[in-house]
């Protein structure tokens, strides 16, 4: 098993999966298809074989079919076998409500999870 690398572009987040199990998703989430980008991130978590899977999610922006594909994503890490714990680390930018939100439904949705909610200071333009 090989890490997963992806740069980010405008509409893509950068993935970077390492094979010791430190997962990072950060960017703007509008892929014109959900389910073709997320497909190599499935294929990616059916392989690994490790225990911990230590998840940093740091998302600007996400349409409602990423919304639908990071569930599936954190139910696949669910699911694995090999997996036996779960940590997420969900970030969001200091006055930004609906991604706080967002972490809060997966926490809900997803009780074998750690999560942890880490803010940030607002970037200046």
């Amino acid at each position: 098993m090989n890490d997963l690398i992806l740069e980010k572009t405008d509409s893509l987040p950068a993935i970077c999966f390492m094979t010791n199990g430190e997962l990072k998703i950060s960017g703007r989430a509008l892929p014109e298809d959900a389910v073709r980008f997320f497909l190599p991130l499935f294929d990616w978590i059916n392989g690994y074989t490790g225990e911990i899977v230590n998840l940093e999610c740091n998302l600007d922006y996400f349409n409602t079919s990423v919304s639908k594909q990071l569930l599936d994503l954190f139910k696949l890490i669910e699911k694995n076998p090999h997996v036996k714990a779960a940590n997420v680390k969900w970030m969001y930018e200091e006055g930004d409500e609906e991604m706080l939100e967002s972490g809060e439904i997966y926490q809900e949705l997803l009780p074998n999870f750690n999560f942890i909610f880490q803010k940030y200071a607002e970037i200046a333009n």
